[in-house]
């Protein structure tokens, strides 16, 4: 697990790389940026390091060699020869440049920073930082002055929301390295060239990636697997959805056995589930374990899709967190319209 409250910047550089597909320039830095004083260093790095608080781990990889991942040997290179960090950063600018094509991609500043007194696993080591900034943001400036204040709109960095970013820890260099990956917009396809075109990145197989799959799998097994084979209304689904994230919430192991047992119950169920994992890891060429570690953190940001609501037509939202007992569902034959009744004892 890694810390950054120690962390300093040893050194970085900032490059300019526009989107090749738009005829973009890139603009190759000489030489180090500037020394930061106490205070801009400590906003930087927080702007640069405050994502990155997950144990989603990802090394580098590639479909035949590692060695020829480009980023890989760049990353290698500045580790081992820090005399070569200028040119190594070119490199890797050279190399974002040739996979921004895509023309809705923006193009931004890139930085390359090494970092020292990051501790991993409670030992310090180094860690590179590669990070991207596109989005600018309008800012207003104010110049005090006793006749009448001065001021201006001006465009900048927004330092609190950093676009794109990974941290490269100096550990497992034989199987990839160790990497955190950060894309503030990774939910639309062409943004995923950060991870797969840029860094040629795959996730390691650990607790949080193993946990993240489970959660996934269930929720996709509860609403669209189900359904196809058994008679359920929505709320056996809620409740089967909020019966998963107890499970996972409150244990520190996820079992496949127990999880079936606990959490389905019925038979028909359990063997439907069992069936669906191997063909849902098969489908996604996926491993997922029958038992393993939870990950608190992939849990936490997980549970959110774990939603326990009935969404009625425009007027109403049902929240059911309970006993499913409790809300009947039917057909008013006079109006032509189905209902929920829900019995409670009191109101507050």
């Amino acid at each position: 697990m890694q810390d950054f409250q120690a962390a300093r910047i040893k050194k970085m550089v900032i490059h300019l790389v526009g989107n090749k597909g738009l005829d973009e320039s890139l603009i190759l830095a000489e030489n180090h940026a500037r020394t930061l004083n106490e205070q801009e260093e400590e906003q930087i790095r927080r702007y640069f390091l405050k994502p990155f608080q997950k144990d989603d781990y990802h090394c580098f990889s590639h479909h035949t060699k590692l060695d020829l991942n480009e980023v890989y040997g760049f990353v290698n290179d500045m580790f081992l020869t820090p005399v070569n960090f200028i040119e190594s950063s070119k490199q890797i600018a050279k190399h974002l440049y040739e996979s921004l094509a895509h023309p809705r991609i923006k193009g931004g500043e890139l930085y390359v920073v090494v970092f020292e007194d990051v501790y991993f696993d409670g030992e310090p080591i180094e860690a590179i930082g590669i990070f991207k900034s596109e989005q600018k943001s309008s800012f207003l400036n104010i110049t005090p002055d006793p006749e009448q204040f001065d001021y201006s709109i001006q465009k900048g960095i927004d330092i609190e929301k950093l676009d794109k970013g990974c941290v490269i820890f100096r550990t497992g260099e034989s199987s990839g390295y160790k990497m955190l990956i950060h894309d503030r917009f990774n939910k639309n396809d062409e943004a995923q060239f950060w991870k797969d075109d840029f860094l040629g990145a795959k996730p390691i197989n650990n607790e949080f990636e193993m946990t993240k799959n489970y959660m996934n799998m269930c929720k996709s097994f509860v609403m669209e697997k189900l359904p196809e084979e058994f008679e359920v209304d929505r709320t056996l689904q809620i409740e089967l959805l909020n019966r998963s994230s107890g499970y996972f919430s409150s244990n520190e192991e996820i079992d496949q056995e127990e999880f079936a047992a606990s959490v389905l119950e019925q038979p028909a169920l359990v063997e439907s589930f069992h069936e669906y994992k191997s063909e849902y890891t098969q489908n996604r060429s996926i491993e997922i374990e029958d038992s393993f570690q939870t990950s608190k953190s992939a849990v936490k940001q997980g549970k959110k899709d774990f939603k326990s609501v009935i969404k009625l037509d425009k007027n109403f939202h049902l929240y059911v967190h309970g006993n499913r007992d409790l809300v009947e569902q039917g057909f008013d034959e006079e109006r032509g319209m189905k209902y929920y009744k829900v019995f409670y004892n009191e109101e507050k």
